[in-house]
C-alpha cells in the first residue's frame, strides 16, 4: 500500500516571499494585472496566514489607488490595518521594517481624502504619526486640521 504524502508545509515568511515575487511579477503589467492577481491569491488560498493578508491588502489598497478605485482602496486600508498585529507577531524582529515600506496609511489618507471623508483621513494620520512613521504624517496632519 502506498504511503500518503503529506502536504508541504510552508512557512509564514515562505508564503510572504511567494506572494511578493507574483505581486511583482503580475505589477509589471500594471495596477489591474496586480488586483487581479491579489484577488486569484484570496480565492484560491482560503488559509492564507494573516501576516501575509496585511501585506497582500497593502498592495491591494495601492493598485486600487492606482486605477482610482477609493471605495476599494479604503477597505483594503481598513483590512490591512487590522492584520498589523498579525504582522508584528509573525515578524517581531522584522515588523518595524515592513510598517515603514507599507502604503496603507498614505493610501487611505489619499482614499478617505478622495472621498471627502477628511475625519478618517485625519484619523490615519493620527495612527501613522502614533506609530512614528514619519514628519510627513504632521504635515498631513497639520493641512487637515481645519476638519476637526
Amino acid at each position: 500500500m502506498a504511503k500518503r504524502q503529506e502536504p508541504v508545509r510552508k512557512s509564514v515568511k515562505d508564503v510572504l516571499e511567494d506572494l511578493l515575487a507574483g505581486h511583482r511579477e503580475a505589477a509589471f503589467s500594471g495596477p489591474e494585472s496586480a488586483l487581479k492577481y491579489l484577488r486569484r491569491t484570496f480565492e484560491g488560498q482560503a488559509s492564507l496566514p494573516n501576516a501575509v493578508k496585511a501585506v497582500a491588502y497593502d498592495l491591494a489598497a495601492d493598485a486600487q489607488a492606482q486605477s482610482g478605485q477609493w471605495e476599494d482602496c479604503a477597505a483594503s486600508v481598513d483590512t490591512a490595518l487590522g492584520y498589523l498585529p498579525d504582522l508584528e507577531a509573525a515578524f517581531p524582529h522584522e515588523y518595524r521594517r515592513m510598517l515603514e515600506g507599507m502604503t496603507c496609511f498614505e493610501r487611505g489618507i489619499q482614499a478617505h481624502s478622495e472621498q471627502g471623508d477628511f475625519h478618517a483621513a485625519l484619523e490615519l494620520c493620527e495612527r501613522a504619526i502614533a506609530l512614528d512613521l514619519g514628519a510627513h504624517y504632521k504635515a498631513k496632519r497639520d493641512s487637515l486640521e481645519w476638519a476637526r
